[in-house]
């Protein structure tokens, strides 16, 4: 079988099989990787001095914020949430805000993580100025901690102490006494008083209705504990108490049913009192008895007391100087 014929290759002039070069002969390769590479032209990007990892410029936003700034703010006014809106982070600041501080022990939190150099800003700047202040923020956040922990000692001490004193006072007020009475009222005379000899009025509030009002104890005072809210127009209040049995039919102890005129005849304004005063109760029967205080805003010096009947009309009187004390 025969095999076609193929054309002859081209010839250079040195006789070789290879096609002529245009532009002369390749370049050698360079004989070691530590050569300078000789080939295409470099890109036109210089990164320049400034520039970090993959070109990016950090904080390009000018200096970040003051440590003192934020250490004071996060001290006074960390349960508001002012520390992290100075430091651009609204969001968590009304968060911070609206729950007052995380009830305290957020606002403790950042206070920490900002004494101990780990605070940044929105854009994860540290604070300027950590090392220069850091030793006097922790002295002065000390100071403040043990301050408000000896104050906070003595408030509960204070507390503790007046809620004592409350609970002797209601132990000695006429309402005590009063509960204690009205226990067994209905089978007992009005009970003795605790000093002196008493005074008793039979008092007729009504036709066929009889009671019989007993003077306890009296007392002058520039102030009512419990009501200390209160300023005399006379210079004090006299304190009365007394006890009120009904001895036949029905009647109404009241404090309403007393008025008090001092020496020059003037009117005595009448106070209803938020504890231990002379119950009001309608329709007592024969043999009840209610005891309390009540109390005139009047002068002191010697005070003329009227008892009303049920119509209003003067059904009884006396007079009292009482001493000047205090509850």
């Amino acid at each position: 079988m025969s095999h076609p014929p193929y054309p002859n290759s081209p010839q250079n002039d040195t006789g070789a099989g290879a096609p002529p070069i245009p532009n002369g002969p390749i370049p050698n390769a360079p004989s070691s990787f530590g050569g300078q590479y000789q080939g295409a032209p470099q890109g036109g990007y210089q990164p320049g001095p400034g520039s970090g990892p993959y070109g990016y410029v950090p904080y390009t936003n000018g200096p970040g914020k003051s440590f003192m700034t934020t250490w004071i703010l996060s001290l006074l006014l960390g349960s508001l949430g002012v520390d992290r809106f100075y430091l651009g982070k609204i969001g968590t600041g009304i968060a911070k805000l609206l729950t007052a501080g995380g009830l305290g022990i957020w606002s403790i939190v950042d206070l920490i993580i900002t004494l101990t150099g780990n605070a940044r800003d929105k854009d994860g700047r540290p604070l300027e100025g950590y090392t220069e202040s850091k030793k006097t923020a922790w002295i002065v956040t000390g100071v403040v901690w043990l301050i408000g922990l000896v104050v906070g000692v003595l408030y509960g001490l204070v507390a503790i102490a007046s809620t004592a004193a409350m609970m002797e006072q209601l132990q000695k007020s006429p309402a005590t006494q009063s509960a204690a009475a009205e226990d067994t009222a209905a089978t007992e005379a009005a009970p003795a008083p605790p000093s002196g000899d008493a005074n008793s009025f039979v008092v007729t509030v009504s036709d066929g209705n009889t009671a019989k009002v007993t003077v306890i104890d009296s007392l002058y005072v520039t102030e009512i504990p419990s009501m200390s809210y209160m300023t005399p127009n006379n210079g004090g209040f006299l304190l009365v108490e007394v006890s009120w049995e009904t001895l036949t039919g029905m009647s109404s102890p009241s404090p309403a049913n007393f008025e008090a005129y001092d020496a020059d005849g003037n009117e005595g304004e009448g106070i209803y009192l938020e504890e231990g005063a002379l119950p009001s109760e309608m329709d007592s029967p024969a043999g009840q008895v209610h005891s309390g205080v009540i109390a005139f805003d009047i002068k002191n010096g010697p005070t003329t007391i009227e008892i009303s009947d049920d119509y209003g009309d003067k059904a009884s009187t006396f007079t009292l100087t009482a001493p000047v004390g205090q509850l």
